[in-house]
């Protein structure tokens, strides 16, 4: 995972891959906004491509390091 998230997410994000052929998962956890601990796992399905996918699955993980989740 190093090397990824170099858009705010890094340290952030901490995951583990999956691919196999159309196939591609990352699950893990991430500290959001409000320092709350999330635990995720996406799974993309039918994908043409590994790397198109994993960048989708990225701006996953981000967008949950990200979010203001805690109710107020």
């Amino acid at each position: 995972m190093s090397g990824r998230y170099a858009d705010g997410a890094a340290g952030l994000v901490r995951a583990k891959t999956g691919t196999l052929t159309g196939v591609n998962t990352l699950a893990g956890t991430v500290v959001d906004r409000d320092g709350r601990l999330l635990a995720f796992a996406f799974l993309a399905n039918d994908t043409a491509g590994a790397e198109a996918a994993q960048s989708t699955l990225d701006k996953a993980a981000t967008a949950l390091a990200t979010c203001g989740c805690r109710t107020r």
